[in-house]
């Protein structure tokens, strides 16, 4: 077996990105007034692009768990930016909706996200980025 060195192990550098760009987004996102986690904007985005879905299928969409995804709505709930609307066949069950103000902080998000995005992706070929996606893909895929 080859020896490699940590810099040089594609799940240490997929690491190790994905910590420094949530440092660095939630830094950016603070800076910008908004007083959110990056967990917590996935859940806004997510509710956002997929309105009236549950609990549970939201957490398999963002890969989280049903009890994580639970403390997160609850906290979103607070703050008064997601709304859970009750199923009337099945008291269990609810379906998650964006309040208005949710829906303008996504909106107002947005613009400060997609900067964070492309400051992130400088410099680097349009082709290359294709590639790097098309290669993350394939490892989920081949672990999934």
């Amino acid at each position: 077996m080859n020896e490699e060195k940590l810099d040089s192990i594609i799940y240490f550098l997929m690491d190790k990105t994905v910590r420094i760009s949530k440092k660095y987004s939630l830094k950016r996102l603070k800076e910008e007034g908004f007083d959110i986690t990056i967990d917590q904007w996935v859940i806004l985005l997510r509710i956002h692009e997929e309105e009236q879905q549950t609990q549970v299928e939201l957490a398999k969409a963002v890969f989280k768990d049903t009890a994580s995804i639970t403390r997160i709505l609850d906290l979103l709930h607070d703050k008064k930016l997601v709304r859970r609307i009750p199923n009337e066949n099945d008291r269990r069950k609810s379906s998650l909706t964006l309040t208005s103000k949710g829906n303008s902080y996504v909106n107002h998000a947005k613009k400060v996200v997609f900067s964070i995005r492309e400051e992130g992706i400088k410099g680097i070929d349009p082709k290359d980025i294709e590639t790097a996606n098309r290669v993350l893909r394939k490892m989920a895929e081949n672990m999934g």
